[in-house]
C-alpha cells in the first residue's frame, strides 16, 4: 500500500503540467508569429485549465482512497462475520486505491499528449517551457501507474487485476511511444 504523500504528488505533477501548458499556449496564442494558430492554442488552453481542475480535485480524491484503505484495516477482526467483512471492505476500498490514480494517470496521459500536438503551433520562445510541462506530465503519469500497481497487489479478483494491468501497459506505452516521438 502506498503513503499518502506518493498519492498527492502524482496528481499535482499533473496539475502542475496543466498549469505550465496553460502558460505556453496563452502566451503564445498573444505573439503575432502564432496568429494562424489562436484557435488551436485557444482550444488547448481551455483543455488545460479543465486537466488542471480535474487532477488538482483528484488529490483530494486520492486521499479520500487512503482513508478508506486505512479504516477498512481498522475493522474489527474477532468473529468469521468480522473477518469477512473486514476482508470484503479492504478489498473494496482497495480497488478504490486503484482506481483513483488509474483515471489520474488516464487524464495525465492525454495530457501528455496535448502538450506534445502544441510543439509545432507554440511560440519557439516557449519550446523550454512546453518540455518541462512534458516531462512533469510523464512524471505524474509514472507516479500514478507506480501507484495502481502498488495497491493491484493487494487485490484477489484475478481478472481485475489483469484488466488494470493491461491499462496500465497501455498507458505506459502511449507515454514511451510520444517520448520518442518528440525525441526524434
Amino acid at each position: 500500500m502506498r503513503l499518502r504523500a506518493v498519492e498527492a504528488v502524482s496528481a499535482f505533477a499533473g496539475a502542475l503540467a496543466a498549469s505550465l501548458g496553460q502558460m505556453v499556449a496563452g502566451l503564445s496564442r498573444k505573439k503575432k508569429s502564432q496568429a494562424t494558430h489562436v484557435d488551436k492554442l485557444s482550444d488547448a488552453l481551455e483543455a488545460m485549465r479543465r486537466d488542471a481542475d480535474a487532477l488538482a480535485e483528484a488529490i483530494d480524491r486520492d486521499a479520500a482512497s487512503y482513508d478508506a484503505v486505512m479504516a477498512a484495516f481498522k475493522l474489527p477482526q474477532g468473529t468469521p462475520e468480522e473477518n469477512k467483512a473486514r476482508t470484503e471492505a479492504i478489498q473494496t476500498a482497495t480497488r478504490g486505491a486503484a482506481e483513483v490514480p488509474m483515471l489520474v494517470a488516464e487524464r495525465t496521459v492525454a495530457l501528455f499528449e496535448r502538450l506534445g500536438q502544441l510543439a509545432p503551433i507554440a511560440a519557439a520562445s516557449m519550446k523550454s517551457d512546453l518540455e518541462v510541462a512534458r516531462l512533469m506530465a510523464a512524471a505524474g503519469v509514472k507516479g500514478a501507474l507506480a501507484n495502481v500497481e502498488i495497491n493491484l497487489d493487494g487485490i484477489t479478483d484475478a481478472g481485475y487485476v489483469t484488466s488494470m494491468r493491461e491499462k496500465v501497459a497501455a498507458l505506459r506505452q502511449r507515454v514511451g511511444e510520444a517520448s520518442r516521438t518528440s525525441s526524434a
